[in-house]
């Protein structure tokens, strides 16, 4: 898809998939995480792709950093808190035309506020990067086949120089790209799209289109499969506090948490979350969070649980937080809930 704004073209490529939710953004500021923020024109006063392309970010889009001074690499990210607007700068270019000038006074730019800033546990260091040169290669060889124009590939690769980053602020970071890289688990499961949709396995999927997952019986063994996991952790959840001396009760059904566990003046309010794979983010509903906000509860995640053929569940790894309450900054979202507006046509739609 081609989308013209002013004079220039943007080819927004990844539109047509809601999991494209990635951007890189590369940068020597201080301030990272703050917003997004790169002027309309460059040093000649024309419009610039790599600026461009801040207007093209979406609420809830997830922006990695690029930190030129501390490292180089990938050191932590962002989500999108709204769509772009139009601002100023106080700028000075980096290139060699731009070093020739002084600073200048506040110029229109393009501007998209940030939030949730997160430090990778593992940042993806240029190093590490350039040893998997060859998979990015393949990439993004796989992209320009697929893809008609432009991809704004956020790095560089020659056949006389190592990986590099793109000449550019903002770039479109592939959605196959960070799915190649563990050190992005994470932010691979912030990004799903839909809440409590089916676990997918740890393991880097092909830059390959999949098909579709069909629907009847296979969401239905799904949701048996979730139920199975999702009762196995709250059991193990109950029997630990009764181990404890608690009274415990399975309140899930009517309240915004799991488990109420009473023992002598004290009672605990309990946020129960259990998954077969390795879980650097959990699904949260707005009653949960609200919740958690207002009285003390604690969050226990049961990840790495085994589920056979038979739903049947064994082992499980552990971790508590207390006192937990979730930062609204730092949530993202991933499912909207839409009034209707009035008018609709009654009865079937026509062909």
């Amino acid at each position: 898809m081609l989308r013209v704004r002013g004079t220039m073209v943007i080819n927004t490529w990844w539109r047509h998939d809601p999991k494209e939710r990635f951007w890189l953004e590369i940068t020597n500021r201080e301030d990272i995480g703050t917003n997004l923020l790169a002027p309309q024109a460059n040093d000649r006063g024309e419009e610039y792709w790599s600026y461009a392309l801040v207007r093209e970010v979406r609420p809830g889009d997830l922006v990695l950093h690029w930190d030129k001074n501390h490292g180089p690499g990938v050191v932590g990210y962002s989500h999108a808190r709204g769509g772009a607007f139009a601002s100023t700068i106080t700028w000075q270019s980096r290139g060699t035309y731009g070093r020739q000038r002084s600073a200048s006074g506040p110029e229109p730019a393009w501007e998209a506020a940030l939030g949730g800033y997160r430090r990778l546990k593992h940042p993806v260091t240029q190093a590490r990067l350039r040893e998997i040169e060859p998979t990015v290669r393949a990439l993004r060889d796989h992209l320009t086949e697929v893809v008609a124009g432009p991809l704004y590939f956020p790095f560089a690769l020659s056949d006389t120089r190592p990986l590099r980053a793109a000449q550019g602020y903002l770039t479109k970071l592939p959605r196959a790209l960070v799915e190649s890289l563990p050190e992005l688990r994470e932010l691979r499961q912030t990004a799903i799209s839909e809440p409590h949709e089916p676990e997918a396995p740890d393991l880097p999927p092909s830059p390959l289109p999949k098909p579709r997952r069909s629907a009847g019986y296979g969401r239905q063994r799904d949701a048996e499969r979730r139920q199975a996991v999702e009762r196995y952790a709250m059991d193990l959840v109950l029997n630990h506090y009764r181990t404890l001396g608690y009274q415990v009760e399975d309140v899930g059904d009517h309240s915004p948490w799991d488990i109420t566990a009473r023992k002598n003046e004290t009672e605990l309010h309990v946020e129960v979350k259990g998954s077969t794979t390795t879980r650097e983010a959990i699904d949260l509903t707005e009653g949960e969070v609200r919740h958690a906000e207002g009285i003390p509860t604690c969050l226990v995640v049961i990840d790495q649980i085994e589920l056979g053929d038979d739903l049947h569940c064994r082992g499980g790894r552990w971790r508590s937080w207390d006192d937990w309450a979730p930062a609204r900054e730092e949530l993202v979202a991933t499912a909207y809930r839409y009034p209707l507006p009035a008018g609709g046509h009654g009865g079937r739609p026509s062909a």
